[in-house]
């Protein structure tokens, strides 16, 4: 009797560890915007007094057009995402010493906060990535900001190879993407996840219905999934100019590479190294290294995975299997 109930005790304990071993790295300590908060609040008080000299200011717009420029990555970002867009700065995103031309900007719309203009603006003396828009900031403009992404790009940059839009949650092998293109011209082309034979929501009880009003047809046109996709430079223009005729619609990636693209003749095309679901692989650098994109991945997973993606010989962590890590999600969306 004593001994199962030791065994029994001994078994709790080792449950207890072990969820203390796979959980511990996920529970919250200090919030990452919080930090960034008051890095940028401390970088620009030393600014107003005079502490730290006020960084020059320099044109964001490219220089003979875009002429030389191979790749440029436009990344939709909200005010308040200062770790995510720390966290590519430092990892794919840091493109300084990229050999053909790469350039990275981020691309916000309008915050209703002054303070967090404020701080907008500091980060962007210190960094100059940072492009605003007259777009309020809420999920129902995300189209309207891929327009503007469109519209920036044809007025400052019209003349460059590529155009790569990626959102700030992912996770982008970026030397594997220049290898593939430069090896692989793309013209008239939108790549990345095709798909296809997609139906609107119709249901009044689904958050993403879509009336027949506002799309008449059986189904959408192939299109490219949003997270990631990347336009080949003839086209930009062209598609820019459709989104003055094509009705707006409220899912941008169906509106930008779909709709907009169909009115042009531009091609959709296929590319299974572009991520088409949502942390369909763990959060482990070596599990990219022969994918290009992974989407939904937080600022600390995306900068420990690109310093495991640049040691070939990286073994993923326990928790970063499949089965493991699909746990650990669950388990931050219940009580986290």
């Amino acid at each position: 009797m004593k001994r199962g109930l030791k065994f029994t005790i001994i078994r709790i304990l080792g449950i207890i560890l072990l969820t203390f071993i796979i959980f511990f790295p996920f529970k919250r300590h200090d919030s990452d915007h919080d930090i960034f908060l008051n890095n940028y609040k401390l970088v620009k008080s030393y600014i107003d007094s005079g502490l730290i000299s006020q960084p020059p200011t320099m044109s964001p717009a490219c220089i003979n057009n875009g002429k030389n420029v191979f790749l440029l990555i436009m990344v939709p970002s909200t005010a308040s995402n200062f770790a995510q867009r720390d966290a590519i700065r430092k990892t794919w995103g840091n493109v300084s010493n990229i050999r053909p031309i790469v350039k990275l900007k981020f691309v916000l719309g309008k915050t209703h906060s002054f303070h967090l203009q404020d701080l907008l603006l500091t980060e962007n003396l210190l960094y100059n990535d940072i492009i605003i828009e007259d777009v309020p900031e809420k999920y129902e403009n995300l189209t309207q900001k891929s327009i503007a992404i469109l519209r920036w790009t044809v007025s400052n940059c019209p003349q460059i190879r590529y155009l790569l839009k990626i959102d700030d949650d992912v996770f982008l092998n970026l030397p594997r993407l220049l290898k593939y293109i430069s090896k692989h011209a793309q013209t008239n082309t939108i790549l990345g996840c095709l798909v296809s034979h997609s139906s609107p929501f119709r249901s009044i009880f689904s958050k993403w219905r879509v009336s027949w009003v506002q799309y008449n047809e059986e189904e959408y046109p192939e299109y490219v999934s949003g997270p990631a996709y990347l336009i080949s430079g003839d086209v930009l223009y062209k598609l820019y100019q459709s989104t003055k005729h094509v009705r707006e619609f409220m899912f941008e990636d169906v509106y930008i590479t779909g709709l907009c693209r169909r009115h042009i003749g531009a091609l959709a095309k296929s590319h299974a190294e572009f991520s088409c679901g949502y942390r369909d692989k763990g959060p482990c650098g070596s599990n990219f290294l022969y994918e290009i994109t992974g989407h939904h991945y937080s600022p600390k997973e995306v900068q420990r995975m690109w310093l495991e993606l640049q040691n070939r010989w990286s073994d993923c962590r326990l928790v970063d299997s499949y089965f493991i890590y699909k746990l650990v999600d669950v388990f931050k969306w219940i009580f986290l």
